[in-house]
């Protein structure tokens, strides 16, 4: 699986030059999972099915650029995120091309954590907690993709096709790479969604992590995102939101604990997890870690990416150019 690791390098690298494979959706196509957990309908794209190559077809070229506008060369950009201790790295969930950037990403990572020897796990926003056991067997080669995916029940928690991930999931599983589940019990934040937090039971309230439901920049963003999507009282889906991104962040700043700067975590979640206010600033409240933040925008689309710019420390601009 180095070898893979390498390929994956040697096209992100060299695609500043040569155009590789067919660009999927432009980014921006997929929407943020609900954080009020109800399952979606027939027709949502979460229930589509994509090709198993489609992250594979959706290599392009890309350059880096800095939340100060700064172009960067591939392994610049590279280089600069293998210094951090934990890398978010955004998702668009239904775009293959966001996702082929988190594959760059975790391969520069893990090509980076060989040479330093710094130890590197893969944290999952797709994965929640209690199926950590299931992820373990997976990873250990003790369970097939299949029963993986039973046994985590996939489809009933995440729904998003897994040929998504699947290049993620095995540069991981064959390279000795710990897998993380770091998402809430969808029990719980749909508890808190529906009823708010002061519905919870004192065994409900035993699962809660430290929650920070202060942040304005943060709510203020999340208030724009939710217009027109109504799921319920406003104070508690915010709240099942926070507790989702205070969850991840727990179990990241956990598993870095008192081991930097030894250990390095690449974190995969929904870009709306990976702004600066989600994800990483909580993080930072809880360990003195480095955090970065990183999503794939189209090139050329000037809006996209200064909006990306505003809330992520970096980009990967996708396209010619």
């Amino acid at each position: 699986m180095r070898a893979l690791a390498g390929t994956v390098l040697g096209v992100a690298l060299s695609a500043c030059n040569v155009h590789v494979g067919t660009p999927a959706a432009a980014p921006g196509a997929g929407a943020e999972a609900s954080p009020s957990g109800e399952p979606p309908s027939a027709s949502h794209p979460k229930r589509a099915r994509v090709p198993d190559d489609a992250v594979e077809r959706a290599a392009a070229p890309f350059v880096g650029v800095r939340a100060d506008g700064e172009l960067l060369a591939p392994e610049t950009l590279l280089e600069e995120l293998s210094r951090a201790d934990l890398i978010c790295a955004g998702e668009d969930h239904a775009d293959a091309q966001s996702h082929y950037a988190q594959l760059v990403v975790l391969a520069a990572l893990h090509e980076h954590a060989g040479m330093s020897g710094r130890e590197l796990a893969l944290g999952l926003e797709m994965v929640a907690r209690p199926e950590q056991r299931a992820l373990d067997g997976y990873a250990k080669l003790e369970l097939e993709e299949e029963a993986f995916l039973k046994e985590s029940r996939w489809s009933e928690r995440w729904g998003w096709d897994f040929a998504y991930y699947r290049p993620m999931f095995e540069l991981a599983r064959q390279r000795g790479v710990p897998m993380l589940a770091l998402n809430a019990p969808r029990t719980l934040t749909r508890a808190v969604a529906k009823g708010g937090l002061a519905s919870l039971t004192r065994e409900q309230e035993k699962r809660l992590p430290e929650l920070d439901l202060g942040d304005a920049e943060h709510r203020a963003w999340f208030d724009q995102t939710m217009k027109g999507h109504p799921h319920g009282d406003p104070n508690n889906v915010y709240a099942a939101q926070v507790v989702w991104d205070e969850s991840m962040a727990e179990g990241a700043a956990r598993w870095l604990g008192d081991k930097l700067p030894g250990r390095q975590l690449a974190v995969l979640a929904g870009a709306g997890h990976c702004r600066h206010d989600a994800i990483p600033k909580r993080v930072k409240r809880r360990v003195p870690a480095r955090v970065l933040s990183v999503r794939a925008v189209k090139r050329g689309d000037e809006k996209e990416t200064r909006e990306a710019l505003a809330a992520f420390d970096f980009v990967m601009a996708f396209g010619e150019g």
